[in-house]
């Protein structure tokens, strides 16, 4: 039991290096191509990219300056502080949303609809200028 939570804790650590974590969202994003154009070559070539992002690369350290590597970093920092956080009923919530509109974006994907595609985006931007507005005090 120990050894598997050493294994988990060291993925987790890793996912969390910027360049892993880059090399996974690559991995992700193939998947999705490869379910937007019915593709089983992609798809096993994107897993096998998300499983190549938990290795350690021993890289140069990521770069600090720029807009770029702040807003990974911010993406990733956001990542950490919502795993991190206590299992209240907002965060099953947030949790069970999150898997529905896994599931939506991989129909609309797989079904190739631009139009659901373009929808699904823009509920996510209007999702996050909603966050942005709350934490600015603007009351929705």
């Amino acid at each position: 039991m120990q050894k598997r939570s050493f294994l988990a804790s060291t993925l987790w650590r890793r996912h969390q290096n910027p360049w892993n974590w880059l090399v996974q969202l690559l991995g992700v994003l193939l998947v999705a191509l490869a379910v937007w154009l019915h593709r089983g070559t992609e798809a096993g070539a994107g897993l096998a990219l998300f499983l190549v992002g938990m290795l350690d690369f021993r890289l140069p350290r990521f770069p600090v300056s720029g807009r770029f590597p702040k807003r990974i970093r911010r993406w990733i920092r956001a990542e950490v502080v919502w795993v991190n956080k206590p299992w209240t009923r907002s965060k099953r919530i947030e949790a069970a949303l999150l898997f529905l509109a896994t599931l939506f974006m991989l129909a609309v994907l797989w079904w190739g609809s631009l139009p659901g595609l373009g929808l699904t985006v823009g509920g996510f931007v209007l999702l996050q200028a909603r966050r942005a507005n709350r934490d600015a005090g603007i009351d929705p």
